[in-house]
């Protein structure tokens, strides 16, 4: 693994391990908002590296390609109301492009696209490894929407719904995009799947954001959402077990 990917995973490892229990126990600094928006940008430059490393081209254009469509859509989402539902960022995650979608909202986009793909990858069905992915994302957002909305504070929804006040549209929009950015990735990167030399490396970035998120959820005690991460975590760790077994078998 390259020297720079190597030293950006030790830095976010050693940067997870003080921020989770200080998000958990609200102990966050006013001066210190800053950190959640440089973990999000810090992680989704690791993993577009890795794309870049992966694939090379291909994966440097998949990096590309997904972080200005998601910023489209966020921009267009925030301007108009569709299709996630009204909605608008706050200053926490730092700076703004355009004045509207925080820089650290594509790059958070990097971290779960890759992400859900490669934890969904042991499914080996290519259908399959895309729905999977599409729906990872979507379970992932059910465990953010809490936190981002109440604890951190990231945005602030001017909609309501029956999920912790958040519209359904907001999912169905999540789980469409999430289709359709996982479907882009293979499309760009079709070896991606089966070929990648270190596809645990994607996986555990997703786990320790479904492991984050649940323990905040707990901590707050948003119980539904904590309960859907155990599951999720569960789900993880099947799929893992599932890709270990497969190799173990060739």
């Amino acid at each position: 693994m390259p020297s720079l990917i190597a030293a950006l995973l030790g830095i976010y490892l050693f940067v997870y391990a003080w921020a989770v229990p200080m998000l958990m126990l609200d102990l966050v600094p006013a001066w210190g908002e800053w950190m959640g928006g440089f973990l999000i940008i810090l992680q989704g430059s690791l993993l577009a590296l890795w794309l870049a490393w992966e694939q090379g081209a291909r994966g440097a254009t998949a990096g590309f390609m997904i972080a200005v469509l998601a910023y489209m859509v966020e921009g267009i989402g925030v301007s108009t109301g569709v299709p996630f539902g009204q909605y608008r960022y706050t200053p926490v995650l730092g700076l703004q492009l355009g004045g509207a979608v925080p820089l650290a909202i594509p790059f958070a986009w990097l971290i779960v696209v890759p992400g859900a793909l490669m934890t969904a990858a042991p499914l080996r069905r290519t259908v399959y490894v895309l729905a999977a992915a599409a729906l990872l994302a979507l379970w992932l957002d059910l465990l953010i929407e809490p936190v981002a909305a109440y604890v951190t504070g990231y945005w602030q929804w001017q909609v309501s719904g029956p999920y912790y006040g958040v519209p359904t549209t907001n999912f169905l929009a999540w789980g469409g995009t999430a289709l359709v950015l996982v479907v882009l990735l293979h499309l760009i990167t079709p070896t991606l799947i089966s070929a990648a030399r270190a596809a645990w490396l994607p996986v555990l970035v997703f786990a320790l954001n479904v492991l984050q998120f649940t323990l905040v959820d707990a901590a707050y005690r948003f119980w539904w959402a904590a309960l859907l991460g155990v599951g999720l975590l569960l789900y993880i760790w099947w799929l893992w077990r599932r890709r270990v077994e497969q190799r173990s078998t060739l």
